[in-house]
């Protein structure tokens, strides 16, 4: 029964030992001298009815209802205060992804119109952020962050909760904006050195999109798969364009192929996974298929549960018990007064 109950800060509980015993040393302190009364912390000038000094002995500091109604109604406060609460159901957590961090291709083949999307040829670039816009719309997970690929590749955007800054900064994505090559290790090993860095949320993975068909930059793509690998980070990649194969296959990929090999090696090295983006259906496929690979699904023993509040009820109590405190004394003024009246 009480499993169903439970203070949110019961820190305010040690008070009430330590509350009542003042309450208890009370008396004694006053007879002490060390605790003025009420009635010696009036001014000097006080005017009284000198019959009120004889109802002084039947309430006020000497009365144990009083003590025990003051007691009382201080450890209902502090029990208002340490917020107890009522345990319901479970709350349903929906699954949730590993955070992304998109590693985008902004060299000078991005410009090469070899895809058709809603019926008109586009540019790799212009469909690498339509359907990375649509993705980071439906996408489960709490961040995405977005790092440039070119000569000098560079973190465009810390995984971020904000989609309207996620969407905005891919649309401003454009061809060779970090010059016209691409240094694809170079780009991996920063990203893993940011995500193994991040204390936020240790469960990030890397998606690369590029063509990976002629890569530059200090470091080769192995050893920038290398470095993700030995950081513990997966490593997925989308190849963006055509291979020789499905140019002669389809008529319609004249451009230079992608490297897919490279691109597998590189995936495979850190346990991630190589997609290849014939069409716009493939990417988003593939994109879908790295989502639901990394959810998250929260065991029973994790679920949340439903908290009713309970503190009003104790601070209520206490109210009333501080009326009737106040209201004590008078009463049995009256009472003392009327029987004095009618002997």
């Amino acid at each position: 029964m009480m499993k169903d109950y439970l203070l949110l800060q019961p820190g305010w509980l040690w008070l009430i030992p330590a509350l009542l015993i003042f309450i208890l040393l009370s008396p004694w302190l006053q007879k002490q001298g060390w605790l003025k009364r009420q009635s010696q912390m009036m001014a000097a000038t006080s005017v009284r009815h000198p019959q009120a000094l004889a109802y002084r002995k039947q309430y006020s500091y000497k009365n144990t209802a009083t003590y025990f109604l003051a007691g009382l109604c201080s450890c209902l406060m502090l029990l208002a205060l340490a917020q107890p609460v009522r345990l319901g159901a479970k709350v349903k957590m929906p699954a949730t992804s590993a955070d992304i961090l998109l590693i985008i291709d902004t060299s000078i083949s991005m410009v090469m119109k070899d895809y058709r999307l809603d019926g008109q040829r586009v540019d790799r670039m212009s469909m690498t952020q339509a359907l990375l816009d649509r993705f980071s719309r439906r996408f489960s997970g709490k961040r995405i962050g977005i790092v440039v690929l070119g000569e000098q590749p560079l973190i465009l955007l810390p995984p971020s909760e904000d989609r309207t800054l996620v969407r905005h900064m891919i649309h401003q994505l454009k061809p060779t904006i970090a010059g016209r090559q691409a240094a694809l290790g170079d780009a991996v090993a920063i990203a893993a050195d940011y995500i193994q860095s991040d204390n936020i949320n240790n469960k990030t993975v890397m998606v690369l999109i590029s063509s990976a068909d002629a890569p530059s930059g200090n470091l080769s793509p192995i050893a920038g798969a290398e470095r993700a690998s030995n950081a513990g980070v997966i490593l997925h990649t989308i190849a963006i364009g055509s291979s020789d194969r499905q140019a002669s296959k389809t008529g319609e990929l004249i451009y230079q192929p992608v490297d897919l090999k490279l691109l597998q090696q590189m995936a495979t090295m850190t346990g991630g996974e190589s997609f290849h983006a014939i069409d716009v259906a493939s990417m988003d496929a593939a994109l879908r298929n790295i989502e639901q690979r990394h959810q998250i699904i929260a065991g029973d023993k994790f679920k949340p549960r439903r908290q009713q509040p309970l503190y009003h009820w104790p601070l209520l109590t206490a109210l009333l018990l501080l009326m009737v405190i106040t209201l004590l004394p008078n009463v049995r003024v009256k009472k003392s007064g009327h029987s004095q009246a009618n002997p």
